[in-house]
C-alpha cells in the first residue's frame, strides 16, 4: 500500500462555500483560486431582496435576538440550515414583510431568496451580529447540504489565505505565532480537496501550507508529542528560512520531531530524527501529523478553539501528488484517521 492508496479510503464531506454578493465575480475567482473546483465547490448564491440602504440607515433585517425552540429555528447553539437564512421576502421583528423601494422590488414570478438576518445572527458558528448589506456582503459561509457549518467574514479570509502569498511563510515574517485558522477554513476538516500548484495556480497550494502551519502551531503549543512532516525534499527545510525556524523551536518545545524526504541534503543541527528514501511516499506525499502523548483521541466536551482541540486530541494532513502540481488529500481531527495515518507513516517509512 501506499500513502496514495491510504488516502483512497477515506471518504470526504461534499461542501459548499456560499458567499452573498451584488458583484461576486472578484471575490469568486479568488475563493475558486483559493479553495479549487472539486468537492469544494465554490459557488455564487447572491440571494436577492436584500433591502438598499434608506433613511433607516440600510437595515436588511430585524433587531430582535429572540429564539424560538419549537417554530422551526434552531435551539441557541443548534445547526442553522440554509432553510432557515433564506426566505422569499425581507421580514421585519415581527414577521411583516419589509418595503422595498419600487426599483429594487422582484416581478411576482421572480425566485428572489433573500437572506434572514436574525438566523444569521443567531448561529453561533457565523460571526454576523450586523444589519447592513455592507457587512453581510462580507460574510462567507460553509454549507453541507443545506446545512450551515461555518461562516467567516471575507476579511479573515482574506489575511490567512486570499490576500497572501506563500513568501510570507518561507522567509518567516508570518511565524507560528501568527497562525490561525478562519471557521470557514477548519471547517474543511475531513473533506476531500484537490488543489493545484503554480503555474496552474497562484494560491490554492497556499491552502496546503497555512493548514501546515497550523499544525506545526499546534505541536509547538503542545510541547510534547510527536510531530510528523515531509517534504518531499529535505534540502527544503535550511533552504526555507521560515520552515527552518518553526522546526528549531518545535524541537526546543519538546516535540518528538520526524522529517521525512529525498535526503538529497540533510538538515543540519536540527534535533530532529531524519527518514530519507525515494519511494513514491516520499517523493508524491506532503504529510504534517500531531501525535498528542497519550495518542489520537475524541475530545472530551467543546474545546474552546481548534489549536485546543489539536493539542488535546491530535490532527493531521495528507496530500499526494496525483500529477505534477495537483494535490489531491484531506486535514482531519478524526482520532481514528489521525492514529491509521500516524500507524502508517510510523511503520512504512
Amino acid at each position: 500500500m501506499t500513502l496514495a492508496q491510504f488516502l483512497d479510503q477515506f471518504d470526504g464531506a461534499d461542501r459548499s462555500i456560499v458567499v452573498n454578493r451584488t458583484d461576486p465575480d472578484p471575490v469568486l475567482n479568488m475563493l475558486v483560486d483559493t479553495f479549487g473546483e472539486d468537492a469544494v465547490n465554490v459557488v455564487d448564491e447572491t440571494m436577492g431582496g436584500i433591502d438598499r440602504p434608506s433613511d433607516t440607515g440600510g437595515l436588511v433585517g430585524g433587531e430582535s435576538d429572540e429564539r424560538e425552540t419549537d417554530g422551526g429555528r434552531s435551539d441557541p447553539g443548534g445547526e442553522l440550515t440554509t432553510r432557515e437564512f433564506t426566505t422569499d421576502r425581507i421580514t421585519d421583528p415581527n414577521g411583516a414583510s419589509v418595503t422595498r423601494e419600487p426599483a429594487d422590488r422582484p416581478e411576482p414570478d421572480d425566485d428572489c431568496p433573500a437572506i434572514n438576518v436574525d438566523a444569521l445572527r443567531r448561529h453561533e458558528d457565523v460571526p454576523f451580529d450586523g444589519d447592513r448589506l455592507g457587512e453581510l456582503e462580507n460574510l462567507a459561509l460553509l454549507v453541507e447540504g443545506d446545512r450551515v457549518i461555518a461562516g467567516s467574514t471575507l476579511d479573515e479570509l482574506g489575511e490567512t489565505v486570499l490576500l497572501v502569498n506563500s513568501d510570507l511563510y518561507v522567509t518567516g515574517a508570518r511565524t507560528l505565532d501568527d497562525v490561525d485558522l478562519p471557521s470557514v477554513i477548519s471547517g474543511l476538516t475531513d473533506t476531500t480537496f484537490t488543489l493545484r500548484g503554480y503555474p496552474e495556480s497562484n494560491r490554492q497550494k497556499l491552502l496546503l501550507i497555512t493548514i501546515s502551519r497550523f499544525i506545526e502551531r499546534t505541536a509547538w503549543l503542545a510541547g510534547d508529542g510527536t510531530l510528523r512532516s515531509s517534504f518531499q525534499r529535505l534540502s527544503r527545510i535550511d533552504d526555507e528560512v521560515g520552515t527552518r525556524s518553526v522546526y528549531e523551536r518545535v524541537s526546543r518545545a519538546g516535540v518528538d520531531t520526524h522529517l521525512y524526504g529525498v535526503p538529497d541534503d540533510l538538515p543540519r543541527d536540527l534535533d530532529a530524527v531524519i527518514h530519507g528514501g525515494d519511494t513514491r511516499d516520499f517523493t508524491d506525499a506532503w504529510f504534517v501529523l500531531f501525535r498528542p502523548p497519550e495518542g489520537p483521541s475524541p475530545t472530551e466536551g467543546t474545546p474552546e478553539s481548534d489549536l485546543e482541540r489539536g493539542v488535546d486530541g491530535g490532527v493531521g494532513m495528507l496530500a499526494v501528488e496525483t500529477e505534477p502540481r495537483v494535490w489531491r488529500g484531506l486535514w482531519t481531527f478524526d482520532a481514528d484517521r489521525v492514529r491509521s495515518l500516524n500507524r502508517y507513516i510510523e511503520r512504512n517509512l
